[in-house]
């Protein structure tokens, strides 16, 4: 059993880890592999058995939760996507390796958003999508040219010229079945009146309670976080991603 205690002195002590970096510069692997460096000592010397975490993302921003949950739940029961998924534009990006997507979280800590818009970097483990990603949520396709525009540049100034990022429509799921939903300029498909009805029968039915309101604004590293870092390096050595072998000094 963890230590409540011991967890957050330990939190308070990653939160005060610095990353090595300058605006204006490229993000060093020699960087990365410190910060994780110092998180593992701090972490042994609170911890003598090693700790695990059961998830892939780490979210930073977001005013308001987006109810994803209530809408995949829509779609499994009725193949029809709620009205607010049609203002969902998000900027994607591909991290090329572990040590991008690591990178890739630190830009986005640092990055400033008009609308603090939520993002979140992870690893994508649907079999035909199984991948490093970054997800900038926007809610006009407008918004999300902007911001990928501005996106482009930051990656290409302190990441990586190859490491790309494009504007999409919603979710792959929804436009399996409604391809037209990823249009994003021509034939762009609307929300039908019809499916008004629909929603409101599902809310009246279902015994779920749905996370809606306002979300707590998180910024800074934090022990939660080195350790999903930990299961993405986990994950890079499944896959033969072998720039995680640059971090054996966090990882071993």
């Amino acid at each position: 059993m963890i230590n409540d205690q011991h967890y957050k002195i330990a939190d308070k002590e990653i939160s005060l880890l610095s990353l090595n970096f300058k605006e204006g510069e490229k993000i060093k692997d020699e960087s990365i592999v410190e910060i994780l460096a110092q998180s593992r000592k701090i972490i042994k010397k609170y911890f003598t058995n090693k700790l695990f975490l059961k998830t892939d993302q780490i979210p930073r921003g977001g005013k308001e939760y987006l109810n994803c949950d209530r809408a995949f739940d829509i779609f499994a029961n009725h193949k029809v996507m709620p009205e607010y998924c049609f203002s969902c534009y998000k900027v994607q990006i591909n991290p090329k390796n572990v040590i991008d997507l690591i990178k890739l979280f630190f830009l986005f800590d640092i990055m400033n958003f008009e609308n603090e818009n939520l993002r979140k970097s992870f690893i994508d483990f649907r079999e035909d999508e199984k991948n490093y990603k970054g997800i900038i949520y926007c809610t006009t396709l407008e918004e999300a040219k902007k911001i990928n525009y501005n996106v482009s540049k930051y990656l290409k100034v302190n990441l990586d010229e190859g490491i790309q990022s494009h504007v999409k429509r919603g979710c792959k799921e929804f436009a399996e079945k409604h391809p037209e939903f990823l249009n994003l300029e021509k034939d762009v498909m609307r929300y039908k009146k019809e499916w008004k009805k629909i929603e409101n029968e599902f809310d009246a039915n279902s015994q779920k309670i749905y996370k809606s309101g306002e979300r707590k604004l998180v910024y800074g590293l934090s022990l939660k976080d080195v350790l999903i870092f930990q299961n993405w390096i986990d994950f890079a050595k499944i896959e033969g991603d072998e720039s995680y072998k640059v971090l054996t000094e966090f990882y071993e």
